[in-house]
């Protein structure tokens, strides 16, 4: 490994990786243009410590998809399978098709910008296409940690801009016709729909639900994991963040509505241990997202003409539910489980009262 000064008064880092044995010539990886000779020592001691680890890579002959196998080997080991499961899916659907062949070291911002305006054709909304090119962009992070590039191509394109859908939820009325018209050979659809209402979990985590992790007694419920569908098989993970670990008190209502559902479930699965059994089972298969789905609830809406909403409408139908009944925004964070109170107002702020009108009548006394 050396260091050479050029006739451009700049710096060259130059390493051997010994003879490719299918081609027999000398494999090198060379850096040029270093404007001074303290960045080439660093990078010559990086480059030190990946040969002698033997994570090196030649960056000539480096192509995307070298560079995509490398993140997804060795960047993406401590990321849940949902994760990973939906990166892939980015990655694979158009991320791989339009770089597959092209060499990282040639990919300059102009091609990121030029791929970006091919998503758009595609339909894609504004929201999927950020999310592609924030996983393009840890990609070639990648090639940066590795010092196969010296900058991201990635770097300086904004985001594009998102406009909010308004949100979908119910009011209590609506819930309550949609609930009444649920019958009575779907009582595992009603006690789902009772708890995803008066609760606001996510699907995951009630899905998830085991009878351990519920005290009737107390009227507790631990939320502890979530499930997601890979490949067909359910995979249990701890839940979304660190403060998606949460206890959530139910009403005295659903609590006996989870009790009658244990005893009901017994005896629909008796072969089945109730310490084995997850809440929401009602076949000898674990429940899946599909059971009470968009398409469900649509069936269950045509009966009594409201309007539907997805399964995931019922968490923001829980939370104007304890807006109108005026609990704190504090209270309704933790309940949610939201790493931030900032997630809770930037989601939910608009449905709290303007408390502008109140605050403007105080100063009539002046």
């Amino acid at each position: 490994m050396t260091i050479t000064k050029t006739a451009r008064k700049s710096y060259r880092v130059d390493i051997s990786l010994g003879v490719d044995p299918l081609t027999g010539k000398q494999r090198r990886v060379r850096h040029n243009n270093i404007s001074t000779k303290r960045s080439a020592q660093q990078l010559e001691n990086n480059l030190k410590q990946h040969y002698y680890n033997g994570t090196l890579l030649p960056d000539k002959s480096l192509t995307f998809k070298q560079l995509g196998n490398l993140y997804f080997q060795s960047y993406t080991i401590n990321h849940k399978p949902t994760y990973i499961r939906t990166q892939r899916g980015y990655y694979s659907n158009h991320l791989f098709p339009y770089f597959k062949d092209c060499l990282i070291k040639k990919i300059t911002q102009t091609h990121i910008r030029e791929f970006r305006e091919h998503l758009l054709t595609l339909n894609l909304s504004f929201n999927s296409i950020n999310k592609h090119m924030i996983l393009l962009k840890k990609i070639f992070d990648v090639a940066v940690d590795e010092s196969l590039i010296y900058t991201n191509p990635c770097l300086r394109i904004k985001k594009l801009k998102i406009i909010k859908q308004k949100m979908q939820f119910w009011t209590t009325t609506e819930y309550l016709h949609f609930i009444s018209c649920i019958r009575e050979d779907e009582e595992v659809h009603k006690i789902f729909y009772q708890t995803a209402y008066l609760t606001g979990m996510r699907a995951g985590e009630l899905l998830a639900l085991k009878w351990s992790d519920i005290n009737l007694v107390k009227q507790e419920i631990h939320v502890c994991k979530t499930v997601s569908r890979i490949d067909g098989k359910m995979i249990v993970t701890p839940p979304k963040s660190e403060t998606s670990n949460r206890v959530i008190t139910v009403n005295s209502k659903l609590a006996k509505m989870l009790a009658d559902w244990k005893l009901a479930q017994s005896k629909l699965l008796p072969a089945i241990s109730t310490k084995d059994l997850v809440v929401f089972q009602h076949k000898t298969s674990h429940p899946i997202r599909e059971n009470f789905g968009t398409k469900k609830i649509q069936r269950i809406c045509k009966r009594c003409a409201v309007h539907p909403i997805r399964l995931h409408d019922f968490r923001h139908s829980h939370v104007a539910l304890l807006i109108d009944n005026g609990e704190n925004i504090t209270v309704i964070k933790e309940r949610m489980g939201h790493a931030s109170i900032t997630t809770t107002i930037d989601t939910y702020g608009h449905l709290f009262p303007n408390k502008q009108r109140e605050m403007s009548d105080k100063l009539d006394f002046l």
